[in-house]
């Protein structure tokens, strides 16, 4: 038998079962804050910060901004995972964070007059909302971590 004909399926599941994120996927999609409420709940909880903190953490990273909200503590990491926010915070390989892309954020923050942005958990994800517009449709890190 042909050895090709056992290559091609197995790249194709490689790809399948190890997908990965490239610099020029556009991660997350806005929504005003009334559709993000009916379409992913109430928020349950919020970590409010300025968006003149939020700029200089966004400037550190090129493509991708994780983020995650636990027991009232907001976690910011930039590509390859590494810590923006806080400063010397470690963070476990296994925690799972929400990915959007850096060019996101900045239009939501471009949309909004609000100097402050809300890192929002619900009941079944979390949301980043500035003024009366949310990010959503965000990848979870691991497993696919840019």
């Amino acid at each position: 038998m042909n050895r090709n004909a056992f290559i091609i399926p197995a790249a194709i599941l490689i790809v399948f079962l190890f997908p990965s994120i490239s610099s020029s996927q556009v991660v997350g999609k806005i929504y005003s804050q009334d559709d993000a409420n009916k379409l992913f709940g109430d928020v349950l909880g919020t970590v409010t910060m300025n968006q003149s903190e939020l700029l200089p953490i966004l400037s550190q990273t090129q493509n991708y901004v994780m983020f995650r909200v636990a027991d009232d503590e907001l976690i910011i990491l930039g590509d390859g995972r590494k810590v923006l926010y806080p400063i010397g915070k470690s963070v476990n390989p296994n925690d799972v964070f929400y990915v959007v892309s850096k060019s996101k954020v900045t239009e939501l923050l471009n949309l909004s007059a609000s100097i402050k942005v809300n890192f929002e958990v619900r009941q079944k994800t979390q949301t980043v909302t500035s003024g009366t517009f949310t990010l959503e449709e965000a990848l979870l890190c691991p497993p696919f971590c840019p």
